[in-house]
């Protein structure tokens, strides 16, 4: 019985803490006024670009191109963009975000922001976090293609109470963590009040392509649907702490991108939101899944 009190003691000193801390973060980084437009259907889909989506993609083709559609990243590299013709793109990453038009060390980058310059020819929201919006690039994108329109959301972590986060997360100040650009995809859909959420192409299979040569260095072999063969990448050259840098800190980082949707899970519920997973292979089990079948029948 003690251990009982204890531990209830220490969760609420735990979530006590973490919400006043959460408040100053909000108080501090939050741009006030952001509201986002509401969506023009009941359902979307949102399309990670896991190799799975390929299969997803031509399976669905027709459905998909009548539909409203979030992609994300690097999407803008395959010929489906031009195809699909998505109303929705989303950035979060901080290559993608932070990029100022000239300089990457990232190709897939420049060559995204290429794409979408050159080849949208229709009206294109491009979500991207308020705290890069001094960042000049977003004026000379939206002056060399009047059709993209950037839409700026509060990526602020909230954590702490789950009522007072969800308050938060509903006014568009702050979010929960999200490790993955799945997540803060879901996020947005459950805020601009669609019925249901579809999701093609969130493998979420990364630790399958784990590296650990005979020197230690942990690489991975980053795989998409427009490049199921892969490349490989240098993990450590992707953080800031690399001495530090290890496979318990990769296994800490696909952590948090699974507990986040455990978050939103929760959060789209209370919201009245269903959220349905159909993609064709997925390690992502807060979702309820679904078949191509099931998806217009629920």
């Amino acid at each position: 019985m003690l251990q009982n009190i204890h531990n209830t003691l220490s969760s609420f000193s735990t979530k006590l803490i973490s919400t006043i801390f959460s408040l100053l973060k909000v108080l501090v980084q939050a741009r006030a006024g952001i509201s986002l437009p509401a969506g023009t259907k009941n359902t979307c889909y949102i399309l990670g670009n896991g190799p799975s989506l390929k299969e997803s993609l031509e399976a669905n083709h027709k459905l998909l191109a009548e539909s409203e559609l979030y992609v994300v990243n690097g999407f803008a590299l395959s010929p489906y963009y031009k195809m699909l013709k998505p109303q929705n793109y989303v950035f979060l990453d901080q290559y993608f975000t932070g990029y100022d038009g000239k300089n990457t060390p990232i190709p897939t980058v420049q060559k995204t922001y290429e794409h979408l310059i050159a080849d949208t020819s229709w009206p294109l929201n491009l979500f991207v976090p308020a705290a890069t919006r001094k960042n000049p690039f977003w004026r000379e994108l939206t002056e060399k293609n009047h059709y993209i329109k950037v839409i700026y959301y509060n990526y602020v972590i909230f954590r702490g109470f789950e009522a007072i986060s969800y308050w938060f997360f509903k006014h568009n100040l702050a979010m929960p963590q999200c490790q993955n650009i799945l997540a803060a995809s879901i996020f947005l859909t459950i805020n601009r009040g669609y019925e249901k959420v579809i999701i093609y192409g969130a493998d979420h299979s990364w630790h399958e392509q784990l590296i650990v040569d005979e020197n230690n260095v942990v690489s991975t072999l980053d795989k998409h649907f427009y490049n199921t063969s892969g490349t490989e990448v240098n993990l450590k050259q992707r953080v800031k702490k690399a001495e530090s840098y290890g496979v318990h800190a990769y296994f800490a980082s696909l952590s948090k991108a699974f507990y986040s949707y455990f978050i939103l899970s929760r959060y789209a519920a209370k919201r009245g939101v269903k959220i349905l997973n159909a993609s064709i292979k997925s390690y992502i089990d807060a979702f309820e899944r679904v078949n191509t079948e099931q998806q217009t029948n629920i």
